[in-house]
């Protein structure tokens, strides 16, 4: 097929039209969303250029000491889910352009390309030979239909598309949220399991010296053979739990990594200890809080804005379209050539179904009743869980301040058991009593500072914002007193 100088011109001609076109879609695209929106999308942009740094960059033959922020900053960076959330953001945020673009052309193009053949013979006393008439024709046509009013419905869409966008901005809020508290958790579990591979040790060297003086009181005839067996078991017994704990502690790290988006890697410390930090909050200010900005129940009610903005343009269905419409052919052939155009200004509607319509509405309707209610089952679920936890948070600080005073009267009995043993007063069951008696009650204090920081940091979760710390303090507690 060969193109005159004519049809190149044509061609070139609607190839321009429609690239200016697709620049103007861009252009306008860009200039409806706000600057929020341009920002994501660049972060967007960047974030897709860049994914192979979202790799986590540490492996096994690295020591790392991280602290709770460093593992926060970790799971931000490197936990897929919040990667996830993210690109989910991108997707709602490219159907508000998706709505809009109904105000722009819709263009059609082509080239229809004919051969037209006929044969003519004529008549005579000898005859006359046959004659052919072969003609080709190319018609390149262009042709464009723009919205210019739909009576709102556009716009309601474009609003709904925008309102479901900003929810899942407050979902990934929500998931961040959540996967903070479920690091600080994580973190508490790890710092619990150290402090009890801590007590496991403390506890087989006592033991290890106990079985030396029962061995020691047997040689001289002052303890019978029972004490050295008692002895023996409570060491084997100590050992072992000390390798359950040990493990119980690898298996808290191997979550943790996986919660930061680095399951493979376990060589790291944590630099803290189980503390106990009183909140700077009120029961009253803490609901009201939650009610004003957890993420969950703000993105609960943009949903419900969103069916609200939908049953809105299913409302204005009813209503017809005014648009302009245009066309452009240029036909060229041998013995063929023609131009045809057309512009003009229409209002239609486009299959209107009215009962269609009505059960439209009357679904749209009930989606924006369904969301009302579950926008409210959230909220009620919020007021009870922050609720909840704040006073579970004030029955872990009593559980604490109880723990603490058990553990020093243990750690006292224990003192004096000890002393006595020594001394070849008390015997081996007295001991025993006193080792398990102070044991079980750092272990039970360990938990109790346990289950305060992990109530602290669900209350923040439930609240959707950190807490702002106090400076009172309840206890005062050094290594010392453990």
């Amino acid at each position: 097929m060969i193109f005159n100088k004519k049809q190149f011109i044509n061609l070139i001609i609607l190839c321009c039209f429609v690239s200016v076109s697709v620049d103007s879609v861009q252009a306008f695209s860009f200039k409806r969303n706000n600057t929020k929106t341009v920002s994501v999308s660049k972060n967007s942009m960047n974030k897709s250029k860049n994914d192979n740094i979202n790799q986590a960059p540490l492996t096994n033959e690295v020591h790392s000491i991280f602290t709770l922020n460093d593992c926060i900053e970790n799971a931000i960076k490197y936990n897929p889910s919040i990667q996830a959330s993210v690109y989910n953001e991108d997707v709602y945020n490219s159907r508000i352009g998706q709505a809009w673009s109904n105000y722009f052309p819709a263009i059609s193009a082509g080239v229809q390309i004919s051969r037209t053949g006929n044969k003519y013979s004529g008549g005579g006393p000898y005859g006359v030979p046959m004659k052919q008439y072969t003609t080709m024709s190319y018609v390149p046509n262009i042709s464009a239909d723009m919205l210019i009013f739909d009576f709102g419905k556009t716009k309601a869409t474009a609003d709904m598309a925008k309102r479901l966008y900003e929810a899942t901005q407050e979902d990934t809020k929500e998931n961040i949220n959540t996967i903070i508290y479920n690091i600080k958790a994580s973190y508490y579990n790890i710092l619990f399991a150290q402090a009890q591979v801590q007590v496991y040790e403390d506890t087989v060297r006592d033991y290890e010296l106990q079985l030396q003086q029962a061995w020691g009181f047997y040689r001289y005839g002052k303890k019978p053979k029972l004490d050295v067996v008692t002895a023996e078991y409570n060491l084997g017994k100590a050992k072992l739990n000390l390798v359950k704990a040990k493990n119980v502690l690898d298996v808290a790290k191997v979550q943790l990594s996986k919660i930061m988006g680095m399951p493979k890697y376990t060589n790291y410390e944590l630099s803290d200890q189980l503390t106990l930090n009183l909140f700077d909050i009120t029961e009253d200010d803490a609901i009201k809080t939650a009610l004003d900005v957890r993420p969950e129940l703000v993105a609960a009610k943009k949903t419900s804005d969103a069916a609200q903005m939908n049953l809105r343009a299913a409302r204005r269905e009813f209503t017809p379209n005014i648009g302009i419409f245009g066309s452009f052919g240029n036909g060229i052939g041998s013995d063929y050539d023609v131009k045809s155009g057309q512009f003009g200004v229409g209002l239609n509607y486009s299959a209107l179904n009215i009962w269609k319509i009505k059960k439209q509405v009357d679904e749209a309707r009930a989606e924006y009743n369904k969301t009302m209610a579950q926008y409210e089952d959230v909220k009620n679920e919020v007021y009870f869980n922050v609720k909840k936890n704040y006073m579970d948070l004030k029955t872990d600080m009593e559980a604490i301040v109880i723990a603490k005073l058990a553990l020093d009267q243990a750690k006292e009995q224990y003192r004096q058991v000890t002393g006595r043993y020594k001394a070849g007063v008390g015997d081996a069951i007295e001991l025993k009593d006193g080792e398990n008696t102070y044991l079980n009650a750092r272990l039970d204090f360990y938990n109790a500072m346990l289950n305060y920081n992990t109530t602290a940091a669900n209350l923040e979760r439930e609240i959707g914002i950190p807490l702002k710390l106090s400076d009172e303090k309840v206890l005062d507690i050094t290594n010392e007193d453990l």
